[in-house]
């Protein structure tokens, strides 16, 4: 191949069974989507310096490769770009590299050994899914630093390396006999449906080098009566505590700026919520089915609260926004405003009066008001106890 090409399209090399090897000139920087894709005899290749772009697929079921030297200068490993490369037996991931995509190496059954750079920040679900003959160290497959599954998933105890960066998609999913678990420091992110459906799981502690958790990530952990969130993880993804019927309280840190949809969705016996001052948005029926909350908080932060997102919230009587401007909400979002109370901030009692839907609650309320309610129901739960005497205490103060 020339050295003037520099671009070679996507697919050109597509299903050409017969190529057996191919130097790639030092003048191309991307190899393209689907490039190699199905090159079955494909034994050799040479990739230059110059490529900083290994593109999706481009090496799908080239299973007559043995060995591939991916230079330094590469930072991006695309979507199943080795996927059922049988033939692959180790490899090495340089440091230049920064990104990993889904199914990168999965179903290379022959590697038995692979290195990843230090350098490698993100590794996308299922990069190592069905690599059967990577090592096995107490029970738990991995690829060096990436956990991918745990083989016998019967057990009740699993000891993860202290060395392990990254938890793979499924690598814990149906563990059912699994009580507990410590996360170590060092591990950045915990993959889709880690721990999907580990009913038995009642306590789980994550270390605050967690900087990602994906999506259904404790999806059906119905045994789960705590988590503690890293001050690390900037977004709650979908679903990633649906169906954690045993949870009772939970905090979402500062660092967190968005809720995804169903994310809380069927906590039915969650009765207290803190939400991190610099969430923005709230997905669509994020707390759906918390039957049992009874009030919620809304950071000064929020622009967004998604259609359906309190539904099924039989108990919540008391919703608190502390956002200047009314969030953008749907005619759903608070099924049951009409018997609810709306607490905001002083002075912007009149803009949530104007405002869609907002307008619709039962009362709008300036916090500290005890207008409303009972005599002496100075937070607009509907009842005088205790709580009424704390808020109080706080306006004599002069507390927020």
């Amino acid at each position: 191949m020339p050295n003037s090409v520099t671009y070679i399209g996507a697919s050109a090399f597509y299903n050409c069974t017969g190529l057996t090897s191919i130097i790639i000139p030092n003048s191309v920087t991307t190899i393209a989507d689907y490039l190699f894709y199905g090159c079955s005899g494909l034994t050799s290749i040479i990739i230059p310096n110059s490529v900083t772009t290994i593109g999706d697929c481009s090496f799908y079921g080239c299973s007559g490769l043995t060995s591939i030297d991916i230079p330094n200068s590469v930072t991006i490993i695309g979507d199943r770009t080795f996927n059922g490369c049988t033939g692959l037996t180790s490899i090495n991931i340089p440091n230049g590299v920064l990104s990993i995509g889904a199914s990168a190496f999965s179903d290379c059954a022959g590697l038995t050994s692979l290195t990843i750079g230090n350098s490698v920040s993100r590794i996308g679900n299922g990069a190592f899914s069905g690599c059967i003959n990577l090592p096995v160290e107490e029970n738990i497959r991995y690829a060096d630093t990436y956990l991918i599954e745990a083989i016998d998933r019967t057990l009740n105890e699993y000891n993860i390396k202290s060395s392990t960066r990254f938890i793979g998609s499924h690598a814990f999913s149906g563990c059912t006999g699994l009580t507990s678990m410590d996360i170590p420091n060092g591990v950045t992110s915990i993959g889709k449906s880690a721990f999907y459906a580990c009913t038995g799981l009642t306590s789980i502690d994550i270390s605050n080098s967690v900087k990602s958790i994906e999506d259904n990530a404790f999806e059906g952990c119905t045994g789960l009566t705590s988590i503690t969130i890293p001050s690390n993880v900037t977004s709650i993804g979908n679903y990633i505590f649906y169906n954690c019927s045993g949870l009772t309280s939970i905090t979402i840190p500062n660092s967190v700026m968005s809720i995804g949809e169903y994310s809380f969705s069927g906590c039915k016996n969650l009765t207290s919520i803190t939400i991190g001052y610099n969430v923005t948005s709230i997905g669509y029926k994020a707390f759906c089915g918390c039957s049992n909350l009874r009030e919620i908080k809304f950071p000064e932060y929020v622009t967004s609260i998604e259609n359906k997102a309190l539904d099924e919230c039989d108990k919540l009587r008391k919703v608190t926004s502390l956002a200047k401007m009314p969030p953008t909400i749907a005619s759903e979002t608070f099924p049951k405003r009409f018997s609810q109370t709306l607490y905001v901030s002083k002075g912007c009692k009149e803009a949530y009066k104007d405002a869609d839907y907002w307008w619709e609650f039962k009362e709008i309320l300036e916090e500290g008001s005890s207008q409303g309610g009972p005599k002496g129901d100075m937070n607009g739960d509907g009842v005088v106890d205790i709580s009424d005497a704390l808020v109080i205490i706080d306006i004599v103060l002069g507390r927020e």
